[in-house]
């Protein structure tokens, strides 16, 4: 009976630290598992022909392959140009400014979210030390810390101190990472895109932090790479997209750099911008920041960015970092003993600072609806509900979308599950559309975005500043008010003058569409989700969050699925037909690629058909949209004006 006691323990402690195998397989039905195999071995190839290279050379010249630089581990990643490109830890009390405490035990929400039964894996310049006391369980029997590489004998202070940021037990109270009873695996850097792939597919892996990568200066202020690889869509990018599109539940969580202080304007986007390297110029990964937030009484809010913090675009204008938390010196553990301890700062700690947040808001989900969110969703719920600046409205290249906030993000979880919000998981086929009606009392701002995982685009090695969009299937989001006349778009750079204030427009280079209307009517709102061109393979997933006050989501089923528009192109009149869809007013309004509105046509009693035409002559060459709408009916159709 004794031993019976004892094995029912350990497959309940086991149980608790673990992913179930329903979760499991549900998510691996979804992962291409064979693709990824695929990958996986032109990875290991590929290193192996990197691996001679850098031997090569280092027995050449008489280096070693890794060293100590003001403390911080180096290590070769790449020769180019007869020179060694080197990978480095992004390392210069996170939970309380990113509201992460109050989804904990204790925090006030009374969620008790801490990271049971839940599983995150960390790449760094090291192993962690597994011994540490703050990987202890709960009650002390055994470690949530292991290493996935049995070879590695080295620890890592960097490693150790990230993964306590995200899973440290509380031991000391101070130390506390966000999600304390989740298990964590180890990894070194070395091979992380084939190890990430065996993660994904033996273990149905959710997220996994990254707080390294290639800085594109050196300590003495010098380019260390060639300089098309600021702000490129490089080959190192578009794997990373490759394992993100064939493994939807999975998000690559990465640390911005330290690079912010320092600039080279020859060959910058613009002087004190475009400074992110190979990986974290990804489109589907979750890149973070580091900042601290200043409230002042009246409310407002201040982000104030770490001037350590590299600074985005990518090159094609796309809005990296994604996203900001705390990099600023935080306390946690130290590999020197299974007790120590030690403050560190830098991207490196605003990293796990979110990746560990993000795995509560998984659990949290998981805990609501049985069923965990796939990456594009989480990563669209973060962006979504980031803290912005007051001061400076919409995304930025220095602070992404904003500032991680742990509380809004689970309230809106919440607010899906009771109907008051709206977290969608659907599919555009190729030259299908999605619409939906939604009402809101409009006491409050409402904000409505997507986010899909793109396939992976074409690399842009060797091109500097190269301003072609990587986007491969290219969504649109547009909301239509409830009184027919005004056309809402999404948020976007300015890649003429990236300085400049965000503006609304049509996004072509984004996979997270965002947008945000202050004041809202009260009523109706149309929204629709398009497509330009071709769909690769055929469809895109694509996740949908929706928020305001007293939100109700409904498919417009009564959409006009009868209706012309001709000639189109055209110079001249634009004619027009359809059938009328009720006894309520038609609002005909044309709308430029910017979101203005630049003609709204009312037609006060319609009868069966409509038929009608508008003067276009007048208006610029280029791509507009005509809008339809009459009752809970919606079309949207792009016009061309020659």
């Amino acid at each position: 009976m004794k031993r019976f006691i004892t094995l029912m323990f350990f497959f309940l402690i086991l149980g608790l630290n673990a992913q179930t195998p329903e979760e499991k397989n549900h998510i691996l039905e979804h992962t291409n598992i064979d693709k990824l195999n695929e990958l996986k071995k032109n990875i290991i190839q590929n290193n192996n022909i990197n691996t001679k290279i850098i031997d090569d050379y280092i027995r050449e010249n008489r280096i070693t392959k890794q060293v100590l630089e003001n403390g911080n581990l180096k290590e070769i990643r790449y020769i180019q140009n007869n020179k060694p490109i080197y990978v480095t830890v992004d390392n210069v009390n996170a939970a309380t400014s990113t509201r992460t405490d109050k989804l904990h035990d204790g925090g006030g929400l009374g969620l008790n979210l801490e990271g049971q039964n839940m599983y995150i894996a960390i790449w760094d310049g090291g192993s962690v030390l597994v011994t540490h006391q703050e990987f202890l369980n709960s009650d002390s029997s055994g470690y949530r810390a292991s290493k996935g590489e049995t070879l590695i004998t080295t620890t890592s202070n960097h490693a150790t101190h990230v993964a306590g940021t995200m899973v440290a037990k509380g031991t000391n109270p101070s130390a506390k990472g966000m999600a304390p009873q989740a298990t964590i695996t180890s990894y070194d850097w070395s091979n992380d895109s084939a190890e990430v792939i065996d993660e994904i597919s033996n273990n149905a892996l959710l997220l996994s932090n990254h707080s390294y990568g290639i800085p594109g200066f050196d300590s003495s202020g010098d380019i260390s790479v060639q300089p098309w690889v600021l702000g490129c869509y490089s080959s190192d990018a578009a794997l990373w997209d490759q394992i993100a599109y064939n493994a939807p539940y999975y998000l690559m969580v990465a640390s911005a750099g330290n690079n912010g202080d320092i600039n080279d304007d020859s060959d910058q986007l613009l002087y004190g911008y475009d400074k992110l390297t190979h990986e974290k110029n990804a489109k589907n990964n979750l890149i973070v920041a580091s900042a601290k937030p200043l409230v002042f009484p009246n409310g407002n809010i201040l982000i104030q960015e770490d001037s350590f913090s590299s600074q985005g675009p990518s090159d094609d204008g796309r809005i990296k970092p994604d996203i900001t938390a705390n990099g600023n010196l935080s306390f946690s553990s130290y590999s020197t003993a299974n007790d120590a301890y030690a403050n560190s700062g830098g991207t490196s700690m605003s990293s796990p600072n979110t990746s560990g947040t993000l795995l509560l808001l998984q659990q949290y989900y998981n805990e609501l609806n049985s069923k965990f969110m796939k990456a594009a969703t989480l990563k669209g719920l973060a962006c979504h509900t980031a803290t912005d600046d007051s001061f400076s409205i919409g995304p930025d290249p220095e602070l992404g979308w904003g500032f991680l906030n742990a509380e809004v993000a689970a309230s809106a979880i919440l607010d899906d599950s009771n109907g008051n919000a709206i977290i969608l998981e659907t599919n555009l086929a190729d030259g299908g559309s999605y619409s939906a009606n939604f009402n809101t009392g409009g006491s409050s701002e409402l904000s409505a975005t997507i986010c899909w995982t793109d396939p992976a685009g074409s690399s842009k090695n060797n091109l500097l500043n190269d301003p072609t969009p990587v986007l491969v299937n290219d969504l649109d989001l547009r909301l239509t008010a409830p009184d027919g006349t005004t056309m809402y778009f999404p948020w976007k750079l300015k890649l003429s003058d990236i300085s400049a204030a965000a503006t609304t427009g049509d996004n072509i280079v984004d996979t997270v569409e965002n947008i945000d209307i202050t004041t809202p009517l009260a009523g109706t709102y149309t929204l629709d989700v398009t497509h330009k061109g071709t769909l690769t393979n055929g469809s895109q997933d694509f996740s949908l969050i929706l928020t305001g006050s007293n939100i109700n989501l409904t498919t417009a089923e009564n959409t006009f699925s009868d209706y012309f528009v001709w000639p189109n192109p055209t110079n001249d009149v634009l004619n027009f037909r359809f059938k009328s869809q009720s006894n309520d007013k038609a609002y005909i309004s044309l709308v430029d690629i910017r979101g203005r509105n630049i003609m709204t046509k009312v037609i006060t009693n319609p009868v069966t058909e409509i038929n009608s035409s508008i003067k276009v002559d007048a208006y610029t060459e280029g791509i507009y949209i005509l809008n339809i709408k009459q009752g809970n009916s919606v079309t949207n159709k792009k016009i061309i004006i020659d």
